[in-house]
């Protein structure tokens, strides 16, 4: 019997700038191509990490921290 398995996910994420009235784009984030054994720790942990990240570089708070991976 044949079953339908996941080998992998590409994930594009797209985010504006929100200053509150007006929605700014940004350069696109090159597609990630996560492996399926990755998916749970990279969408419930490595993902949000780095979006909070990318945050704190927009605040000002984290100016030294590295890139986070694409």
């Amino acid at each position: 019997m044949r079953k339908l398995r996941l080998v992998s996910v590409a994930v594009q994420p797209v985010f504006m700038l929100d200053d509150g009235e007006n929605l700014t784009a940004m350069d696109p984030h090159p597609p990630v191509v996560i492996p399926a054994a990755e998916w749970p720790s990279y969408s419930g942990e490595r993902f949000p990490r780095e979006v909070a990240a990318w945050q704190a570089q927009l605040d000002g708070s984290a100016p030294d921290q590295p890139e986070p991976e694409p």
